[in-house]
């Protein structure tokens, strides 16, 4: 036996994956396959296999064709996501005041801000990519989320105040303040820390919602002492 056979002999071989966790390495590495690529139909399958280290045959093993394999890589988690941190702003009380809530309301804008940093790759493969995914994810996922925060803000505002809240964009200008302050976490050149972002978004909701927050509840006082 020559050396080189006794050294290949003695490398340490890789250990055989369970399938489930092989299927997990192949999401993983086509969701960076396609994010890095920024183009589904012009990323191949074995880019992705180069990407997991695996083979093109061991892919078909686990998915029937790239587009099932787009689907579960980049929709299905960037959905699971995307409605985890919608539900964190659904939660988001329009009438906090005092330390302890400015201190929750921070911690919340936080942990929001840095989630949706981190979705924007999938965000905008999925959003500006293929119009046959971009399309059903809007409509039937974005859309619907946004438009459940909304009612949950307008129930949370009619039980303080007895009116509906004034716009019906509350829900959609948030969560847009909040993608470009997630994009220039990511992409700016110099960004503020995200916790001294959310310290300035705190403050700037607290002085948007006060006036309304005091001129609704002048009214319904009003109300109640004309019935009298």
């Amino acid at each position: 036996m020559t050396a080189a056979d006794q050294t290949a002999d003695e490398s340490p071989r890789r250990p055989r994956l369970r399938a489930a966790d092989r299927k997990a390495l192949i999401l993983e590495a086509a969701g960076r396959a396609f994010a890095a690529s920024g183009d589904v139909r012009g990323t191949t399958i074995k880019q992705i296999a180069d990407e997991a280290g695996i083979s093109e045959g061991m892919i078909y093993r686990h998915f029937d064709s790239k587009d099932e394999l787009f689907v579960q890589a980049a929709i299905d988690p960037l959905t699971r996501a995307l409605q985890a941190s919608l539900e964190k702003i659904a939660q988001f009380e329009l009438n906090r005041v005092g330390p302890d809530l400015q201190e929750l309301s921070v911690r919340y804008y936080t942990e929001t801000i840095d989630a949706i940093a981190d979705l924007i790759p999938l965000l905008g493969l999925v959003l500006f990519g293929d119009p046959e995914h971009a399309v059903p994810f809007y409509r039937d996922v974005l859309a619907p989320a946004l438009e459940e925060v909304r009612k949950s803000w307008d129930d949370a505002y009619r039980r303080e105040t007895g009116e509906s809240f004034p716009s019906k964009l509350s829900a959609t200008t948030h969560f847009g303040a909040i993608l470009m302050l997630a994009l220039d976490q990511r992409l700016g050149e110099r960004p503020q820390s995200s916790r001294a972002v959310a310290k300035q978004m705190v403050a700037l909701e607290e002085r948007r919602l006060e006036p309304i927050l005091a001129a609704s509840l002048a009214r319904r006082a009003a109300s109640s002492e004309r019935e009298k």
